[in-house]
């Protein structure tokens, strides 16, 4: 049964490689049957912070053209003074957030900013204290405040985390107590310094991105058929589809149960190579 499947899924595997070729020849020379749009093409949205220690991002992603993203940035520490935003290497914004829509191409974003130590002192009044966020796990999201902020005793201080894409927020915690469901919070400020931990369970499975404020539309976590979630159907996904038909004791269904019929066989190793063609 395995050697027949095998011989019967890679000569699907040798056939779908060749077809490209052959259909690429035969349209050439048919002006009037253009190829089909890419409904369905994505463009990687990529936000980082230059140097990476000063400051969470988010925005980060694959998203459909036209779609709307929030890029933002939340500082680490003190002791960094923020320059501007540059898109592909031009200079782009001096927002600390702002709107992408994005375009045909894929968009490299960087957070620059300037290590300055020797800045004049930031001395608290006598009624303040230092409210820390943090991320759990490390870079799953941003704030909507600097980490470290000072907020006066008896005060509510809104709290918001901008989760990055295939991240699941869990909730807010202090001292280990959980202390808020909700994404966005006031929280009352002690006498004391307080640390808030914003929780989340990094998901590429999950079926929508609860990305930024809610402005994001239009984004797919992870398209079905992409096998090892690298963004692209291709051979590489077929035979990943292969090698689990031939794994008599895996029970694993996951991702390479492509036609969502509770089995992995023959069926989705074709769909898969449909959906590579159809790129």
């Amino acid at each position: 049964m395995k050697s027949t499947l095998l011989r019967l899924t890679m000569g699907l595997l040798i056939f779908a490689m060749s077809i490209p070729t052959a259909w690429a020849q035969e349209d050439s020379f048919n002006p009037e049957n253009p190829p089909e749009p890419q409904e369905n093409l994505r463009y990687r949205v990529s936000v980082v912070a230059d140097p990476a220690e000063a400051a969470s991002v988010s925005g980060i992603g694959q998203y459909f053209e036209g779609a709307s993203v929030t890029i933002r940035y939340s500082l680490k520490t003190t002791g960094f003074v923020f320059k501007h935003w540059t898109l592909n290497g031009e200079v782009y914004s001096t927002a600390q957030s702002f709107t992408y829509k994005v375009g045909t191409e894929h968009a490299i974003f960087v957070a620059h900013f300037d290590f300055a130590p020797n800045s004049p002192s930031d001395p608290l009044a006598s009624d303040e204290y230092r409210l820390y966020v943090q991320s759990d796990p490390e870079g799953a999201c941003s704030f909507n405040i600097d980490n470290g902020k000072k907020v006066a005793f008896d005060n509510y201080q809104l709290v918001t985390a901008y989760p990055n894409q295939n991240y699941d927020f869990l909730g807010w915690y202090e001292n280990g107590q959980l202390v808020s469901e909700n994404i966005s919070f006031n929280y009352l400020m002690p006498n004391r310094k307080a640390t808030l931990v914003a929780r989340f369970n990094f998901n590429p499975a999950s079926p929508a991105d609860p990305e930024g404020d809610g402005t994001q539309s239009d984004v797919q976590t992870t398209q079905t058929g992409d096998i090892n979630k690298d963004g692209v159907i291709n051979v590489k996904d077929v035979v990943a589809v292969i090698n689990r038909c031939l794994d008599s004791e895996s029970t694993e269904l996951g991702v390479y149960d492509v036609t969502g019929d509770g089995k992995v066989d023959v069926k989705d190793v074709v769909q898969v190579i449909n959906l590579s063609l159809n790129q």
